[in-house]
């Protein structure tokens, strides 16, 4: 499993979104999104293209941290 973290959720609708994001990226079978830290974790992570997870959640208007 891989972490991330994502700025710009507030409420349970915002990690909702998120999850039903990065869970449309190919690759992904798993996702947990911890609003209180911005934390999204997601595997298998040796399967997922990190510049198109990031595109993903940016476009959904969330900012990934570098």
């Amino acid at each position: 499993m891989k972490k991330i973290r994502v700025r710009g959720m507030q409420t349970p609708d915002c990690a909702a979104t998120v999850s039903k994001v990065v869970s449309t990226v190919n690759g992904v079978e798993n996702v947990n999104v911890n609003l209180a830290t911005g934390e999204v974790t997601y595997g298998p992570d040796a399967c997922v293209d990190m510049s198109i997870l990031k595109e993903a959640v940016e476009k959904a208007g969330y900012e990934v941290e570098e």
